[in-house]
């Protein structure tokens, strides 16, 4: 597993040019990280042969945002150490040496880690946060393996239809009893009530659920939560773990249909389903690109990857909102944005 995670590495960086910095005078050789950087690749190629800690620091400006990063970013960028890279390749490697995952028994190992989680037991709140850059494999099963990893485009491939089958149905019914125009904004009005719960469904299921403490003397609370959440907050640029797969979510949908169903009239209930659905898809495409996309300094939607990122890198227990920050303000949980 660790040689093959080593091989992806490598061809991330496919011309094989060292992208170099300096950080309080040591010299780091990021080029390997540079796909997989929160702000994405530009701005690091911008500061390609500079001294960064003043931008790391967040004490002055880079492409007109300022911004402070975690204990983690420092930890993380120490593995590039030009000089312990070279000395790693004299054997045998003193542990200082070595890099961070082979000192992490779980990390380095080539077995699923699910039957591994279970016993780190009050370690394990503090070894979820401790952001690690690569990918983790769950199962020994490489069939089981395959089906946790889920690519961000069969989000909107499978639900996206669906959503426009309930916005059909709506519309030609409400057309058909209460008129064109009426209907329409019926349609609209419940399709964005539809749209509006969605965002507050995500923001009590990122905090309530998501961020559920479980016991650290229950290895099966312990796995729960892994699974659940964990695993994003510990691989947080795993790109094929971002999103739900479909196959878990059928039943979930198809719990909230039934209810919402016998609650609502038809086609008022197609109407809301359809936008509380597709509040979701635009939910898991948005949480994608904060993680992976590279939107322009300034702009809204770099203010919310700023958001999320810092909610993975400096405080987990604010900015729970994903898609909005509406209810971070309403409940008092904002984070921080760019400085």
């Amino acid at each position: 597993f660790q040689s093959r995670r080593m091989g992806a590495e490598s061809n991330e960086d496919k011309n094989g040019k060292p992208l170099l910095v300096h950080l309080d005078g040591v010299l780091y050789d990021i080029a390997r990280f540079a796909s997989k950087h929160p702000g994405g690749t530009k701005v690091l190629q911008k500061v390609s042969g500079m001294e960064i800690g003043k931008y790391m620091r967040g004490e002055e400006r880079l492409i007109g945002v300022r911004h402070e990063h975690s204990t983690a970013a420092f930890e993380m960028i120490r593995k590039y150490d030009v000089s312990k890279e070279h000395e790693v390749n004299h054997p045998p490697p003193s542990p200082s040496m070595c890099h961070p995952s082979q000192l992490d028994p779980i990390l380095s190992s080539n077995r699923g880690i699910l039957g591994q989680v279970g016993s780190l037991g009050k370690d394990y709140w503090r070894w979820i946060h401790q952001p690690y850059e690569g990918t983790l494999r769950l199962f020994d099963s490489d069939v089981l393996e395959r089906c946790t990893r889920t690519a961000w485009w069969i989000i909107p491939s499978v639900w996206l239809p669906v959503v426009s089958l309930f916005t059909l149905i709506a519309l030609s019914q409400l057309y058909e009893s209460i008129g064109l125009v009426s209907g329409g904004v019926v349609w609209a009005s419940f399709f964005i009530l539809g749209v509006l719960m969605w965002t507050l469904t995500e923001y009590l299921l990122h905090r309530f659920v998501f961020h559920w403490v479980p016991s650290p003397d229950s290895p099966s609370q312990l796995v729960l939560h892994f699974l659940l959440h964990g695993i994003h907050h510990k691989t947080p640029m795993d790109g094929d773990r971002l999103v739900f797969p479909p196959v878990p979510a059928v039943p979930i949908v198809a719990f909230f249909a039934l209810i919402y169903s016998n609650i609502l009239p038809w086609p008022v209930f197609c109407a809301f389903g359809s936008g509380k659905l597709f509040g979701y898809v635009m939910y898991d495409c948005i949480h994608y690109y904060l993680h992976h996309g590279t939107p322009r300094p300034t702009t809204h939607l770099h203010f919310q990857k700023v958001y999320h990122h810092n909610h993975h890198f400096k405080d987990y227990d604010v900015a729970f909102g994903i898609s909005t920050t509406l209810w971070d303000h309403f409940f008092s949980t904002v984070g921080m944005g760019p400085l």
